[in-house]
């Protein structure tokens, strides 16, 4: 095992097979094409990330909406859902769809506990308010996610106002992007905590865009951090209310942020064998499936290879080869909503203890000890004892855009694969 005290000694490549991935059959899987974008989705590509759209909520539990489905026409159509539809199930590799013109769709979590798709009027208020108990709503869209489907959140926010008795908390999320989700989730699960305590009663709303991928996520590490329960019990009783899509990785990685104080450390990948590609990318990682990072041509070592600032974790990733999405097959990997994905875990420095912790957090079935679950409580939550304004790590609030500079002369941390 390998710890970083002596990282700063050695150097080492993960090296990826440029070779077409084989099945067990010894049939060579196929290489997923890098579409191209039209110059509509171009410029959507610029102006909006968006949500994974969810399905249709359905279930004894499930209200599928139709008070806002009559402004259907006036936010943008079954084309502006068919879009966003297909972008998400390429993006996020899921079959699941979302219908805007079918207006709220939403399930029960917990009894105070709702996750949903967006609001599209202040009739939605109205809804939630009567019909749910709702006292606190959690609106995770970014403005381009509003534009797009021609919300107007002003109104929204306006008729929480002049009801008096429906909070309403905006905490911008960016869509499809995992380590954007990592990085927010303590301050999110926070407004969350201050808005609505269970203890005085009501019902809390989180949504993003469609509730697929960034409310349930936020909703998954509320239910891990805040109400004690172990996160792949969470797991399992979200996806049995609500058919969506969290990154329970991304919640496991932010909970050992919060833990361990972690601090980003420099990793190196590289690539020797490479088919003749004249453009070597990988996607994936800490930025997301939207963002290609390009590696260099290192002439001295024979070798494509890119060093960046990465907090220890696992990553999923995929390699870019002239525009041909891939993976190697030789390397750990996952299946991941029909796709399969390499899979990269970090480690930065960090005594065994430490080593042991974050390994126990990140693996699947693990659980926290009291001892953590105070700690997350001290740090997150306002209730009862819990009164002192919440403090999050210094490493995890100081951490900006330098985390994407390259540095290809790195050799502090290291890419492990396990």
């Amino acid at each position: 095992r390998l710890h970083g005290r002596t990282l700063d000694r050695i150097k080492n490549a993960v090296m990826l097979s440029a070779r077409a991935p084989t099945l067990p059959s010894g049939r060579a899987a196929p290489l997923q094409p890098c579409r191209p974008r039209t110059a509509a989705q171009s410029v959507r590509q610029r102006a909006l990330r968006r949500n994974s759209p969810a399905p249709r909520a359905t279930g004894a539990d499930g209200v599928i909406g139709g008070a806002s489905a009559a402004a259907g026409g006036a936010v943008g159509g079954d084309d502006k859902s068919d879009e966003y539809s297909k972008e998400m199930q390429f993006k996020m590799g899921t079959t699941l769809t979302y219908t805007h013109e079918d207006g709220l769709n939403y399930n029960r979590v917990l009894p105070d506990l709702i996750v949903g798709s967006c609001l599209q009027t202040p009739d939605d208020v109205d809804r939630l308010a009567t019909q749910e108990n709702v006292t606190t709503i959690l609106c995770l869209q970014e403005d381009p996610d509003l534009e797009y489907f021609g919300i107007d959140i002003e109104g929204i926010r306006a008729r929480c106002k002049e009801r008096g008795d429906v909070r309403h908390v905006r905490f911008p999320v960016r869509d499809f992007d995992p380590f954007d989700l990592r990085r927010k989730l303590p301050k999110a699960v926070t407004r969350l905590a201050r808005a609505h305590d269970p203890a005085v009663g009501g019902t809390v709303y989180i949504h993003c865009t469609a509730g697929l991928g960034r409310a349930p996520a936020t909703a998954l590490a509320y239910m891990c951090w805040v109400r004690g329960i172990q996160v792949d019990a969470a797991y399992a009783q979200l996806l049995g209310a609500r058919t969506c899509s969290p990154k329970i990785e991304a919640v496991r990685s932010a909970t050992a942020d919060l833990l361990l104080d972690l601090s980003p450390v420099p990793a190196t990948i590289a690539l020797y064998r490479f088919s003749g590609a004249a453009n070597v990318q990988v996607a994936g990682l800490d930025v997301g499936w939207n963002t290609l990072l390009d590696l260099g041509w290192n002439a001295r070592k024979g070798r494509f290879d890119l060093t960046r600032k990465m907090l220890p974790g696992r990553y999923q990733y995929k390699t870019v080869l002239d525009g041909h999405w891939t993976y190697s097959a030789d390397h750990p990997s996952v299946a991941d909503g029909g796709h399969t994905n390499n899979v990269l875990e970090v480690l930065g420095a960090m005594d065994s203890r430490e080593a042991d912790a974050l390994r126990r957090i990140l693996t699947p079935g693990g659980d926290l000890t009291q001892d953590e679950r105070d700690q997350l409580l001290s740090m997150l939550c306002p209730w009862g004892t819990h009164g002192a304004r919440p403090a999050l790590p210094p490493s995890w609030t100081s951490m900006d855009s330098s985390m994407s500079s390259v540095d290809l002369d790195g050799t502090a941390g290291v890419w492990l694969h396990q």
